[in-house]
């Protein structure tokens, strides 16, 4: 399995590359689009200007049989065709000028410029994007001498500018179109979203796989910390049983009562801790299928609370000492007996754990606002901000197991937060970095049993 790290790398620079690969795409496609709006804009140029001289020839009386506008390749031998000056639109070869204009314009039919202006102001219209444009009619010095439109001065210098075209006396047309980046885009809106939703479905997939190989990183690592706990915290007592039943067995301790009982207690309390580990397993996954049943019954809480500081005060290792405060007022818990001394008891095995020596704990059980406060506090190492939250999560601790402070399996404080909100409460916590830690179980009081 490969490490955290290069699969956040690996994810990264997946979405780098994919992310790069879309831009030059799209740019890619953007200045074929762009190139092809501007073909589209000289080709219309181009046409208009051909439409305003049939727009002429039809007014006079010229037209006819050897008046038209040739654009067949059996007109190239023509002499009037070889005379004129000749530009490509859409690959024939198209009279720009020579004897149809100069005939119209001695004939009292000149060059019409705002008929052109007119014309090609409705195939830009027709073509689905308006564009902004200037018309420019100049002599042979470049001189101004007509032009139209609707284009800013201030974007001229980025507009688009179509071949001069010829029309008579060496006086020429020209159009100079704004093709804004917004026209380009719109032209491109459909082949845009098609684009993006790709996009979208392909980070979608990739997230979800990193997201299956960072499950699956989890749960691999999950299970390694769950066995090696396994294997530290089970390899004890069960070896302790084997050893004392192999006492028994060989008869070693037949003439010494005393230390065969001592040996018994030992025992049965290594098989108890087993028994309470399983049961808690148990009971977890009771809770998580939402299958398990409080058992709620008047419990002594005084009583319970006094069993578990004698438990916990002779804790091997370490100097203990536990102050207990129980303020109930008179009044009766209603609550699942054997759920709250566990979940108690892993408070506090947890502020011995997870504290120096000597230990001071403070456990406190009042009644408030008609809810009963479980409150265990420690003078322990504290619990940094960022691990607040997860803390509570299962197994949480086994990540840890390797730490000499942390050995188990990580459901104490998993159990607690299920068995409190089974009773309808909240787990409350207040810790400090090296400076303690303070759970407190806020169960609903009932005055009755339900």
């Amino acid at each position: 399995m490969m490490k955290l790290k290069t699969v956040w790398t690996v994810f990264f620079l997946s979405i780098v590359s994919l992310l790069l690969f879309q831009s030059v795409w799209l740019s890619e496609t953007y200045k074929l689009k762009k190139k092809e709006i501007q073909e589209s804009v000289d080709y219309q140029f181009a046409e208009s200007v051909e439409e305003e001289l049939k727009g002429r020839l039809k007014k006079s009386s010229l037209e006819g049989e050897g008046m038209q506008i040739m654009d067949d390749n059996a007109a190239r031998a023509k002499m009037e065709y070889q005379q004129g000056e000749i530009f490509e639109v859409g690959g024939n070869d198209v009279l720009e000028t020579g004897i149809f204009q100069y005939i119209l314009h001695f004939s009292k039919y000149p060059f019409r410029f705002y008929d052109l202006d007119s014309v090609f102001q409705n195939k830009l219209t027709f073509s689905g994007v308006p564009l902004a444009y200037l018309l420019t009619y100049k002599d042979s010095t470049g001189t101004i001498l007509e032009q139209t439109g609707n284009l800013s001065s201030s974007r001229m210098g980025k507009a688009f500018r179509t071949g001069t075209l010829l029309i008579v006396d060496g006086k020429r047309v020209q159009a100079i179109v704004d093709i804004s980046t917004a026209v380009i885009f719109k032209r491109m809106a459909w082949l845009l979203a098609a684009s993006f939703l790709m996009l979208a479905i392909i980070l979608v997939c990739v997230i979800c796989q990193a997201k299956t190989v960072f499950t699956q990183y989890k749960l691999n690592q999950l299970r390694e910390d769950f066995t090696n706990a396994l294997t530290h915290d089970m390899k004890t007592p069960l070896g302790t049983i084997n050893n004392v039943l192999s006492l028994f067995r060989d008869g070693s301790l037949e003439n010494n009562p005393k230390m065969r009982e001592n040996f018994g207690k030992t025992a049965m309390e290594q098989v108890s801790s087993l028994l309470r580990l399983v049961e808690k397993i148990l009971t977890i996954a009771k809770m998580e299928e939402g299958k398990l049943t409080l058992e709620r019954t008047p419990v002594d809480l005084p009583g319970i609370i006094g069993e578990l500081k004698n438990r916990f005060s002779l804790s091997g290792g370490k100097q203990v000492a536990i102050l207990t405060s129980v303020e109930l007022g008179g009044r009766m818990a209603y609550l699942d007996k054997t759920l709250i001394k566990d979940a108690i008891a892993n408070l506090m095995e947890n502020a011995i754990k997870y504290s120096g020596d000597p230990v001071k704990i403070k456990l406190d059980c009042y009644i408030e606002n008609n809810h009963l406060f479980i409150r265990v506090r420690d003078n322990g190492l504290g619990i940094p901000e960022k691990d607040k939250q997860k803390i509570f999560e299962k197994f949480e601790r086994g990540a840890a197991a390797g730490r000499k402070e942390a050995k188990g399996f990580g459901l104490g404080l998993n159990y607690v937060k299920r068995v409190t909100e089974a009773h309808g409460g909240i787990v409350v916590l207040y810790s400090k970095e090296k400076g303690g830690s303070e759970f407190t179980m806020v169960l609903p009081l009932a005055d009755s049993e339900p």
